[in-house]
């Protein structure tokens, strides 16, 4: 693995992988709704999709076709802390799809044309997933409170109506700029293809724009200071009623590799401790599950299930019961079911560098530590279950606890909720 940072403040890694067949490209941004405000939120996600209407020479059909016959398309995505643009080609298409890639990154002459166009595209989004954005919204309120994460990525047709294309501009001019890019190349590159991409993409004239930085303490204090936190909101013609138990964590005392861990011994993997006793033994729930969403500076652990609103007590209680349990009955057992997955497995990422890319891609970019799948795996294999106790002492805390319920939910009380928490 070759990692750069060019003179021109653009990070560039190329990890080879020998026998590939294939390229993974990926660009990525320090961007997204933590970076945004009310005024602005969405912005990033309506300049993504700008870039599929104009690159450089290219308009929006040259962009299909050129890519098309390269037998790939070009993929965008914004996320709540990060813009990505993606593309997988076979080695002989690397230097075209590369060219594609430049162009992204010294793009910015649209036209009003073009983003009225766009505008309407974005809107229809919106308009198509406003239950999901709805749902979203409760759960991003409820755990994130004053946080910047609490924001969606689309933003409002408001906001989306009023945005100009001197806006997008000066936006891309500003997070397209000096240690905010990232360039990762994965599978099929050798050491001299990795020099003339280090020294071509260094020739790129890279904005100044400014360095995002955010008030970590304070950001702090407004999370691991809950009651516990207790939030419903009624639909009363669903069925049933949606959970999510969600725990705050300090990726300043646990590592992203640790909590990952942790999160598939307690509810991620088939033999986990939820998926066995309140699924399999007890049969409260249909499917029950523990997910970990991870970003820059926090972390959430959380625990999702739909139930009958009149087990949801006993459900919660039970859980409860497992968690409070997990700093004893943690074991080596647990840990060795487990470990294939964070040691062996890993390997598939060499086969498929999609995962790979978009790894690299987050933790170079958030100046984390960007490990190689050996360094990775050796890393991994450093957890014991000793560790793990250790851990779900300090996550599973009433202080850092949200509990969200969502459906039929009249005649269930907050205040019965956090007595039971």
């Amino acid at each position: 693995m070759q990692k750069r940072t060019l003179n021109n403040g653009l990070k560039v890694i190329c990890y080879p992988i020998e026998h590939a067949m294939s390229v993974e490209i990926g660009l990525y941004i320090r961007a997204g709704a933590r970076y945004e405000n009310k005024e602005n939120n969405g912005i990033t996600h309506l300049l993504e999709h700008m870039h599929f209407r104009q690159l450089g020479d290219m308009n929006q059909k040259e962009i299909y076709e050129t890519t098309e016959m390269m037998g790939t398309s070009l993929r965008g995505t914004t996320y709540k802390e990060m813009l990505c643009f993606n593309m997988k080609v076979r080695p002989k298409y690397l230097e075209k799809s590369l060219d594609i890639f430049e162009k992204i990154l010294t793009t910015y002459d649209w036209t009003e044309e073009q983003l009225e166009s766009e505008k309407k595209v974005v809107i229809n989004e919106i308009y198509e997933k406003e239950d999901e954005v709805t749902l979203e919204k409760i759960y991003d309120k409820a755990i994130w409170r004053k946080n910047p994460l609490k924001r969606g990525i689309l933003g409002s047709e408001e906001n989306v109506k009023g945005f100009t294309v001197d806006d997008l501009v000066g936006y891309k001019k500003e997070i397209f700029s000096k240690n905010n890019v990232t360039l990762v190349i994965t599978g099929a590159i050798d050491e001299e293809k990795s020099r003339e991409i280090f020294e071509e993409f260094g020739k790129i004239k890279i904005n100044e724009g400014v360095e995002r930085k955010e008030k970590v303490e304070v950001i702090k204090r407004r999370q691991f200071k809950r009651e516990p936190d207790v939030k419903l909101e009624n639909f009363a013609s669903w069925n049933i009623v949606d959970v999510q138990l969600s725990f705050d964590v300090d990726l300043t005392k646990i590592k992203e590799n640790e909590l990952l861990f942790l999160n598939s011994i307690i509810g991620g993997g088939d033999g986990s401790y939820l998926q066995t006793e309140i699924r399999e033994n007890q049969g409260l729930v249909y499917d029950i599950y523990s997910c970990v969403d991870i970003f820059s500076k926090e972390s959430i652990l959380s625990i999702i299930f739909s139930i009958d609103k009149s087990r949801l007590q006993l459900s919660i209680l039970e859980i409860i019961k497992i968690l409070k349990q997990l700093k004893n009955i943690i074991s080596k057992k647990d840990v060795d079911r487990n470990m294939a997955f964070f040691t062996e497995n890993l390997w598939y990422w060499a086969e498929e560098t999609k995962e790979l890319n978009f790894q690299l891609g987050s933790d170079f970019l958030n100046d984390k530590e960007v490990l190689t799948i050996e360094d990775r795996i050796m890393a991994n294999e450093r957890i014991d279950f000793q560790r793990m106790r250790e851990i779900s002492e300090m996550i599973f805390r009433k202080e850092n606890m949200s509990l969200i319920v969502i459906g039929p939910t009249k005649g269930i009380t907050e205040n019965k909720l956090r007595e039971l928490l």
